[in-house]
């Protein structure tokens, strides 16, 4: 009886680690997919497919989004990557707080270029340049911040895509509030993924979405 006793809470170990695992896999998805390199380039899909863009050419959305994958995606990621390959940087999500400096600088240097592609080249109206100005300046206070306290970049970046959002909405006049569901649900994830990962504290993700959301809505309103 004590050798079954003994397999059978083998068993529920093995069953309890691999449910672990899987989610220890589904969080670091979430945590991949919605990181803040990509939360730009969803927002001006988003943007360019409503119904204000709706004259311009499928050609102008295409520059529009790539671009912006380039300035926001593309420039930040390469210190990121090329710090790693010299060992400065230990992993992608730049876990250690004291690894951060660095990157968030360059992001910000590329946050600056995107605002004014979307200024002189896109000619947005200064109300969607107002986007990037938001982003940059919630970059910018997640890195004075990260000096004396780790704050979620995670956070911060979906925190600002939701500002935008809900701040372009209340621009237009609009209420789509199927899309205030998803998105703030979608916030909820990335935070719970994040905590759950042991990556930042309840207060920290809280923190930084309230930075990102904060930047960028209020620079949306006021523009």
């Amino acid at each position: 009886m004590n050798v079954l006793q003994k397999e059978i809470h083998t068993l529920q170990l093995m069953k309890r680690s691999h449910i672990t695992e899987s989610m220890i896999k589904f969080h670091k998805t979430v945590s991949f997919i919605l990181q803040p390199l990509f939360m730009p380039v969803f927002g001006m899909i988003m943007l360019v497919n409503m119904d204000l863009f709706s004259a311009f050419s499928i050609g102008w959305k295409i520059n529009a989004v790539v671009g912006t994958f380039v300035f926001t995606a593309l420039f930040p990621a390469a210190p990121i990557l090329f710090m790693i390959s010299r060992g400065k940087i230990h992993d992608l999500f730049i876990s250690k707080k004291e690894e951060r400096t660095i990157p968030y600088l360059f992001s910000f240097i590329a946050y600056l270029f995107w605002t004014l592609y979307l200024w002189r080249i896109l000619q947005f109206p200064l109300s969607l340049v107002a986007m990037g100005i938001g982003a940059s300046i919630s970059i910018l206070t997640i890195t004075l911040i990260n000096l004396k306290w780790k704050i979620s970049a995670h956070l911060s970046g979906i925190g600002g895509l939701v500002g935008g959002i809900f701040g372009i909405c209340y621009r237009l006049g609009i209420n789509p509030t199927w899309l205030y569901v998803v998105i703030l649900s979608l916030s909820a994830l990335v935070a719970f993924s994040r905590i759950e990962l042991k990556a930042h504290t309840p207060q920290q993700t809280l923190a930084g979405f309230s930075v990102g959301f904060s930047a960028v809505f209020f620079s949306c309103i006021t523009m």
